[in-house]
């Protein structure tokens, strides 16, 4: 009995959700909005700055040259694709 008691507490039993919302509800959605506006006002960065940034993050990272470094794959071992 205890058993059946701890699942329906687990599970959820009795609570109700709202439906899932389809593409075009979640994008009309105010929180989605704000969202996108949030990351249009922060993602405002020139095509050419960004891609400078990006060239100067390479050429600076500690990582660069070093086949030691952490995140980097060790060569010779047969990764799935």
């Amino acid at each position: 009995m205890v058993e059946g008691q701890i699942r329906e507490e687990i599970e959820g039993a009795g609570e109700t959700h709202p439906p899932p919302l389809n593409v075009r509800e979640f994008l009309d959605s105010p929180e989605f909005r704000r969202f996108r506006i949030g990351m249009t006002k922060l993602l405002k960065v020139p095509k050419s700055e960004l891609d400078h940034r990006v060239r100067t993050a390479k050429a600076k990272s500690p990582r660069a040259g070093n086949p030691n470094a952490p995140g980097r794959r060790k060569k010779g071992l047969d990764l799935p694709s």
